[in-house]
């Protein structure tokens, strides 16, 4: 099992390389967090001799637990042993220079809730899953950006009740986007939909303990 200890050492010399770096637990972050979570993620699998680094972007619209990784890509190693062994002899130089190239300039070019929103709906990218496909997510990075037209078209598209995401297991998901987002739209009420965004950002932060590198910002909606 790849455990933090593990993920810390092998890790913390690249800190020392770049300065916009902060290590959480089994996460290479980037800092500042703004409205955008940017990390490596040294994620473990059924092996204990080998673990699985991917890279992922996530907007902090929405309440999270935890750090999503619908939105990025493996990191893949060179060479014809593609696996991620921690044993093997190069280990850390092999790795930061697949970070290095593979993820941190991809990272680095997503600065603002546009940059995400272009990336995570690049059809050829995620083919199966854009960004727009989940309505409950998208509202909400629609009116933080300020495309409010975009996001009454979410909410009619979730207020007729015929959409999988009404579903039971998702209740607390869908109340909290159609039963509370929507209808401050509706309403047009700006300040009470930025301060929910705002308290969604925050609850986000401190689940995954990111005090020290957040720097709270105005949405894009507060600008308009």
């Amino acid at each position: 099992m790849t455990t933090v200890r593990q993920v810390t050492k092998l890790l913390t010399p690249l800190l020392e390389r770049h300065d916009d770096l902060y290590l959480s637990g089994q996460w290479l972050l980037l800092k500042p967090v703004r409205h955008l979570l940017r990390g490596v993620v040294i994620d473990r699998t059924g092996e204990a001799a080998r673990f699985r680094p991917r890279w992922a972007v996530m907007s902090l619209c929405v309440p999270q637990d935890f750090f999503p990784l619908n939105w990025g890509a493996m990191i893949r190693r060179a060479g014809p042993v593609r696996l991620w062994f921690w044993d093997a002899p190069s280990l850390q130089a092999d790795l930061f220079s697949a970070i290095e190239n593979q993820a941190l300039p991809q990272l680095r070019a997503m600065q603002t809730l546009e940059d995400f929103v272009a990336f995570a709906n690049d059809k050829h990218r995620f083919s199966l899953d854009p960004f727009d496909a989940f309505p409950l997510l998208r509202i909400a990075a629609d009116i933080a950006r300020g495309d409010l037209h975009a996001a009454r078209e979410g909410c009619a598209e979730l207020g007729t009740g015929k959409t999988m995401w009404s579903a039971p297991e998702l209740h607390e998901e869908f109340e909290r986007i159609t039963g509370v987002l929507c209808p401050m739209l509706a309403s047009g009420d700006r300040a009470g939909m930025a301060r929910l965004l705002h308290e969604w950002e925050a609850y986000t932060v401190d689940k995954l303990k990111l005090r020290d590198v957040w720097e709270p910002t105005p949405f894009p909606l507060e600008a308009r």
